[in-house]
């Protein structure tokens, strides 16, 4: 199948450039002239617009910043789903809230484009190295013809139910996650104010029922390691606690941790990190504390 990729940014430039490197017809667009060049000197074709792009497909994958950008991008005026064809597939891989996949799997069917939603799980390495993890939300038929070119870009495909179920599985996971950033966060700046040493504290709390994949895995390469580069920029770790939170709020739910982490990492951004990774929680509360950045 001809396949259509919109929205290079740090994960979708990585998952691009794997279906490149296995083969497939790919034809890229995004706002960012660099990326696109980039792409297009390894091969693939570059379109002008999105309904350009989505007119010479049979497959458009998005993955964009967060659901007004997919609204713009799929819905709006000479989007996506002006150009599609009946019959062809888009699959969103982009973090949105749960209203906005549903509209979007709403105006597919619409157009008699099969949606599915397949939002990216693991961290920005993981993609690199083409381990990703998708959580699909689609129609059983179309699963079956999606699930190889998922995994022409990741190693897992877990099939969440029908169109809209990887959205909202993918708000769970995130929730955890992010929460998980501030937990670490609070453990190893009061450790160190106990007069620990951080790296003997990091082997108990991975030795133990205590260990995370956040710290296990990501803290000793980026902010342990003194890397703060956006494998997960603080925004869309904000952006992505509003979206759990406003999910809890539409199912009448109290996620009072999820509130919680929001609101600290509302307090981040406004001490300037944006632009760094989810870990700078470490280094915020630190300073917030007197202390010192913590390093291995």
């Amino acid at each position: 199948m001809k396949v259509g990729f919109i929205g290079l940014g740090r994960m979708g430039f990585a998952l691009a450039s794997h279906l490149l490197r296995k083969g497939v017809h790919l034809t890229v667009h995004d706002i960012q002239r660099a990326p696109v060049d980039a792409l297009v000197s390894q091969g693939a074709l570059r379109a002008a617009s999105t309904q350009e792009l989505a007119a010479s497909v049979d497959v458009v994958f998005t993955m964009l910043p967060g659901p007004k950008q997919s609204r713009a991008v799929i819905l709006g005026e000479g989007g996506v789903l002006d150009g599609l064809r009946g019959g062809s597939f888009l699959v969103e891989l982009s973090t949105i809230d749960t209203d906005t996949v549903d509209e979007l799997a709403r105006a597919s069917r619409e157009r008699g484009v099969h949606f599915a939603d397949a939002p990216v799980g693991r961290l920005a390495a993981h993609a690199d190295r083409g381990e990703s993890l998708f959580m699909l939300g689609a129609d059983e038929t179309d699963r079956a013809r999606l699930e190889p070119l998922l995994l022409q870009m990741g190693t897992t495909v877990l099939h969440c139910g029908e169109p809209g179920s990887g959205t909202r599985m993918k708000l769970i996971n995130n929730l955890m996650v992010l929460c998980y950033c501030q937990l670490n966060s609070e453990a190893l700046v009061l450790a160190n104010a106990l007069g620990l040493d951080t790296r003997k504290t990091f082997d108990v709390l991975t030795g133990t029922t205590a260990s995370n994949g956040q710290l296990k895995e990501k803290w000793p390469v980026k902010v342990l390691g003194g890397d703060l580069t956006p494998g997960f920029d603080i925004a869309l770790g904000f952006k992505d606690l509003t979206l759990a939170c406003q999910a809890a709020q539409s199912a009448g739910i109290s996620l009072p941790m999820g509130n919680l982490a929001r609101s600290l990492f509302q307090l981040a951004r406004h001490a300037g990190k944006d632009g760094q990774d989810t870990s700078c929680m470490t280094d915020f509360w630190a300073e917030s504390n007197g202390l010192l950045p913590l390093r291995m």
